[in-house]
């Protein structure tokens, strides 16, 4: 009897003994896979922020670390049990895997990230590229390269200035000088020249990058802003010249015409200012229409404009009146009189001449139409602008009453 008591002592013992360690064991293994789950965290979080090799270089360290606390459990464990050492080894094993896994899981992710960067760059609605010191292409997107008409690879290592409009070298060659110059943010526009194709305008927003000991490198945001510019040029039309024959309008005209004053006072030589006013335009009008009308006053802009030097002006004053103007005459007041007359007179005589016009399949209509021509020469400052139209429409009118189809110069006597 009492030697099934003392069995029973013992087995006790043993139970709660193994029933301790198998409890402590259990605090080890989970306070371990709170460590281990921790630190591969850590390590996922590091491996998205950081590059590829950075992430290498981490891993490569953890695993030396890892080999040699294996090394030092397996020291430890020629002095344990067998059945502890087998824990030890189970424990071991599981944490391993969960630290593969956890890397994998880094691995998978920063090659995700990675690749959504370069659709990001390669797709992007505006070109970024990469120029060396000497203004050649080092790197450059999809977007970049389809906006130069050119393969990305076929684009590398050449020189961005072969793209450049020829009449924008100058102001590439500076502003590319100031970039290299400056660590600050420069933005550039100019027009650029696709290979195969018509001429943009693009925005060019770059910065220059700078590390110790390499040359400099320029970061470029290149965008089209073709569309921009037209709509400018649009509106600037709207502003100074008539819609209907494209010629400048009142505000240009008055523009135009105190820079001619400017340059008369500086240069010494006559100016002319004309005023033309067309003497049968109402009929046409009133008969055909204001769609046959308008097709007379943009002939009538064609033919004066003809009769005209480049560095002269015409402008449509308004309704069927004309102002053109004659710069840089003579310095003799005779001779630049008889200058304007001659190119009067060429005006006049083109404007007499027949007109046949027709709208779509409408039939054609022959119209004959004259002008009155009223001249008025100045130099320097010496009167208004205000005043040198009013002169020369005073002067319009005097060889409209006189008949028509006539030039008359005004005189300060009138």
């Amino acid at each position: 009897m009492s030697v099934d008591v003392q069995q029973l002592r013992q087995s006790a013992e043993q139970n709660l003994a193994h029933d301790s360690l198998m409890a402590a064991t259990r605090r080890l293994t989970t306070t371990r896979r709170v460590i281990s789950t921790r630190r591969l965290t850590e390590t996922r979080r590091e491996a998205v922020a950081c590059p590829l090799d950075e992430v290498r270089r981490v891993t490569e360290t953890r695993r030396l670390t890892e080999m040699r606390r294996v090394s030092e459990t397996r020291r430890v464990a020629k002095s344990m049990p067998a059945d502890a050492l087998r824990h030890e080894l189970q424990v071991h094993q599981i944490e391993l895997e969960m630290q593969n896994e956890n890397l994998r899981q880094s691995q998978l992710e920063l090659e995700k990230s990675r690749d959504r960067y370069i659709d990001f760059y390669d797709f992007a609605p505006v070109g970024y590229l990469t120029l060396d010191a000497h203004g050649a292409i080092s790197e450059i997107n999809l977007t970049g390269a389809s906006l130069l008409g050119v393969e990305r690879n076929t684009l590398l290592s050449q020189y961005l200035t072969h793209y450049v409009a020829t009449e924008y070298y100058e102001r590439w060659g500076k502003h590319f000088n100031n970039m290299l110059a400056s660590d600050e943010k420069h933005v550039c526009e100019l027009a650029l020249q696709r290979k195969g194709g018509p001429r943009f305008f693009a925005q060019l927003d770059c910065l220059r990058l700078s590390k110790a000991g390499e040359p400099p490198l320029l970061r470029i945001v290149l965008t089209d802003i073709s569309e921009r510019i037209e709509n400018e040029e649009k509106i600037r039309k709207l502003a100074f010249y008539d819609a209907l024959t494209q010629l400048p309008n009142r505000r240009l005209l008055n523009d135009r015409l105190d820079q001619a004053m400017v340059a008369s006072k500086r240069s010494g030589h006559f100016v002319a200012l004309m005023f033309l006013d067309l003497d049968n335009f109402k009929p046409l009008n009133d008969r055909h229409g204001h769609g046959m009308g308008d097709l007379l006053l943009v002939e009538v802009a064609h033919r004066i404009t003809h009769c005209l030097r480049e560095m002269d002006t015409v402008a449509r004053f308004g309704g069927d009146e004309f102002v053109v103007l004659l710069s840089e005459l003579d310095t003799g007041k005779a001779e630049s009189i008889a200058q304007a007359g001659i190119v009067a007179e060429k005006i006049r005589a083109a404007l007499a001449e027949v007109y046949r016009l027709s709208l779509q399949q409408e039939t054609e209509v022959v119209h004959h139409c004259t002008s009155s021509i009223g001249v008025v020469l100045f130099i320097d400052h010496e009167t208004s602008t205000d005043d040198i139209l009013k002169w020369a429409d005073r002067a319009m009118y005097q060889a409209k009453t006189a008949g028509g189809n006539r030039i008359h110069f005004f005189r300060t006597d009138e």
